[in-house]
């Protein structure tokens, strides 16, 4: 399977491996799927990306610019998913088992005598988020109670790894205060440590154990996960995926471990990864109540699947043989799941109505509004003019605009150079000399290299977007000029470090 398609955005061939068919000839009443989808494009999800399977064919999406079709884009703990899998491979070839004590693997990081609860601490716990603390642990002094920032997890300022602190041994260093195993308490350290013994035991990252058993048959080539200090995939978190290699996780999750026609892994162990490991516990929650291995159990029946911050998810209908994936980036993403389990459900079980091919055109929510610098004769007094920054969280030290028929912004950033243009009502893609390695942390990063960018003017103030289009972040700049200084407020539309809402002040060099 497999077929190549033109993608006019990217201006490039892309290798489809789903087939595109229209709805009614899966069963599908056209008309409703087409709503439901209309409904989920609403601003308030956040949608960058929308993709509806069933029985193996795309029946619909879509993209929100400037986000594309085969862009990479960051998933946070839908990552976790995959994760489970690698630890279903690894008990499948013997490697290790789920009832296996997770203290058996680490004995060089125990203190001299664990708490009685850490030693009975087993795999299984990990994977169902039972692993008897409290409260979620301090993931390995990535933050600190002083330093939270906003309602959300991971948020903290001035985020800095510390060479020196090996998270699995600050993990078994952690009082745990009840019996594994009885309550539901989210934490990505508990999937780290699962990443942690999986290397411990091959030799081999995450990634690279997954590479051969998942990754090259599903046909998954083009993938990033982020790792710690000490070298070890996160596995919580930190994977980035185009959507249609997610959609490929959620046929392959459908398909009970398989994939065109060989059994990759055990359909026992999917079932019991999809199965209600623990109750969550939460009243107040309308879907997601029960929880599996890595994965949440959504409403009454055998729905499922994986959801990450600011609405990375896949959904994984079985009885009516459909995955859906969604990339976006709203605070709000969890209401999503009333119009998926609701309206796209409903839509999916049929009656099949004879309609057109589902072609939603995304709004361009995220392009400013306004006047062409060529429209605007005051640009001209600020072009060319270089502006040193004061020090602030972005770590841009400098900045210039070019206006006119192609605007562009020359950003200094810790002392590197680059040059990126400014679309008008378009995106121009390029790249801007932010510091990324393999343990750049999505959670706190500012600034990404893979970046669009769009401007405009409303009276004197240049409205400048930033969409790193490999993440869910739009940065917004609201720029005004004067002959001596640049004020700038700065506003991103998720994420969990307060201080990317903000004030940069510059003077002219």
């Amino acid at each position: 399977m497999g077929k190549e398609y033109f993608d006019k955005n990217k201006k490039d061939l892309l290798m489809r491996y789903f087939e595109r068919c229209a709805p009614e000839q899966e069963g599908i009443d056209a008309q409703r799927l087409q709503q439901a989808l209309e409904k989920l494009a609403h601003p308030r999800y956040g949608a960058q990306a929308l993709m509806v399977l069933r029985h193996g064919k795309v029946v619909g999406e879509s993209y929100r610019a400037p986000y594309r079709e085969g862009d990479l884009h960051s998933l946070f703990s839908v990552s976790k998913s995959f994760t489970a899998v690698a630890a279903g491979f690894a008990q499948q070839e013997g490697l290790l088992t789920l009832e296996d004590f997770l203290c058996d693997y680490f004995p060089e990081y125990l203190p001299s005598l664990p708490c009685e609860n850490m030693r009975q601490l087993r795999l299984k716990h990990l994977l169902m988020m039972a692993a008897g603390f409290e409260a979620a642990p301090d993931d390995f002094k990535r933050h600190h109670a002083g330093e939270v920032v906003n309602d959300f997890p991971y948020s903290y300022a001035n985020f800095k790894f510390s060479d020196e602190i090996d998270w699995a041994k600050d993990f078994l260093h952690t009082y745990v205060a009840e019996q594994p195993g009885n309550r539901f308490i989210y934490s990505s350290a508990c999937t780290y440590m699962i990443s942690a013994v999986i290397q411990k035991i091959t030799g081999q990252t995450l990634l690279e154990f997954l590479q051969p058993r998942l990754l090259k048959p599903l046909g998954i080539t083009c993938v990033q996960w982020q790792q710690c200090s000490q070298g070890r995939n996160v596995g919580g978190w930190g994977m980035s995926l185009c959507s249609e290699d997610l959609a490929k996780f959620g046929q392959f999750m459908l398909q009970e471990g398989a994939w065109e026609g060989k059994q990759l892994l055990d359909p026992a162990f999917v079932r019991e990864m999809r199965s209600c490991q623990i109750l969550i516990g939460n009243r107040s929650a309308k879907w997601e109540k029960r929880f599996g291995y890595q994965v949440w159990l959504l409403g009454e029946e055998e729905d499922y699947g994986g959801i990450g911050a600011f609405g990375q998810m896949y959904i994984v209908f079985p009885r009516l043989e459909a995955v859906f994936v969604m990339l976006g980036a709203s605070r709000t993403y969890m209401k999503a799941l009333d119009v998926i389990m609701g309206d796209l459900k409903n839509a999916l079980q049929g009656p099949a109505e004879p309609g057109e091919s589902v072609s939603l055109e995304l709004d361009q929510m995220y392009l400013p509004e306004g006047l062409s610098s060529w429209d605007m004769p005051q640009a001209q007094r600020y072009t060319g003019m270089r502006y040193v920054l004061a020090p602030n969280p972005f770590g841009i030290t400098a900045m210039k605009f070019q206006f006119g028929a192609q605007d562009q912004l020359n950003l200094e950033i810790e002392g590197d150079a680059t040059e990126v243009k400014i679309g008008y009502d378009y995106w121009e893609y390029g790249h801007i000399a932010a510091h990324e390695t393999i343990y750049s942390d999505t959670h706190t990063q500012m600034l990404f290299s893979k970046v669009a960018c769009a401007g405009a003017w409303k009276g004197e103030v240049y409205h400048l977007t930033l969409a790193f289009y490999e993440t869910c972040y739009v940065l917004e700049l609201a720029c005004r000029f004067s002959e001596h200084g640049i004020y700038i407020e700065s506003k991103r539309n998720v994420g969990f470090v307060k201080e990317a809402n903000t004030k940069l002040i510059g003077v002219r060099a």
